[in-house]
């Protein structure tokens, strides 16, 4: 397939690139121009008209992503480049959107003290159809492009899979929180580099209409319900952040 990867010089983008360059096309944008990626604001049309003809697929990741993120970022760089991503696919005839949400639309029933703790005390299973609880501007600018995209799969037909990603890190390595405050919520959302290339390219080709995953690693402390997301995805994940911990 010819891809093109939007925010495709951060953690995530690169992690794909490297992990699925050696079987599709993929094509990289980023606000800042890096080697094999090309410079482009996702928040101006101008910009963003033309820069997906020719392709079958989107994997959408460019964003502000940090649960600090004020309204004027967040408004800017997730809510209205989302928007613009959505329409010059439908411009373009791009048959599948695969959109970076985040685990952060459903934290709040988790959160202890901040979007990056967790409440260890509370016993959790989230499902995809669970309602959200966002813990942030970030979250609520997560969840508007969810609903774009179930918008635009109703009216347009762009299938359309929202990947509620838990935390990747460029090192890969969930030992990193070891004793910080951000330990239990690592522990229960990371997501392996192996296991990020593994759902992103089960969900560039597995037929389906519209599907919210959870993308996390098989974490023993998991508090998001993976069984969904193994059924519809043939998501396999295998990696565990307890083996980082012992």
């Amino acid at each position: 397939m010819r891809i093109g990867i939007t925010g495709g010089a951060g953690n995530v983008g690169t992690v794909l690139h490297r992990g699925l360059g050696s079987e599709h096309d993929i094509l990289r944008f980023d606000k800042v121009a890096a080697a094999d990626v090309r410079a482009v604001r996702f928040d101006d049309p101008a910009q963003v008209r033309g820069l997906f003809d020719g392709l079958q697929a989107v994997i959408h990741l460019a964003a502000d992503p940090s649960p600090d993120a004020d309204w004027q970022s967040v408004r800017g760089n997730n809510v209205e480049a989302t928007y613009q991503v959505m329409e010059e696919c439908r411009r373009a005839g791009v048959e599948r959107v695969i959109f970076a949400s985040t685990n952060h639309v459903m934290h709040g029933y988790a959160v202890l003290t901040t979007p990056e703790t967790l409440d260890p005390a509370k016993e959790l299973s989230m499902k995809g159809e669970d309602p959200p609880n966002p813990d942030s501007l970030y979250a609520v600018s997560k969840l508007f492009g969810e609903h774009l995209g179930k918008l635009y799969n109703e009216r347009f037909g762009i299938e359309f899979v929202a990947m509620r990603i838990g935390w990747i890190t460029a090192d890969n390595d969930p030992g990193a929180m070891r004793d910080t405050r951000s330990e239990d919520y690592m522990r229960a959302i990371w997501l392996s580099h192996r296991d990020c290339i593994q759902i992103f390219r089960q969900a560039l080709t597995v037929p389906l209409e519209f599907f919210v995953a959870y993308a996390t690693s098989d974490n023993t402390r998991n508090i998001y319900d993976l069984t969904e997301t193994r059924r519809v995805l043939g998501y396999a994940p295998q990696d565990n952040s307890d083996g980082a911990f012992v």
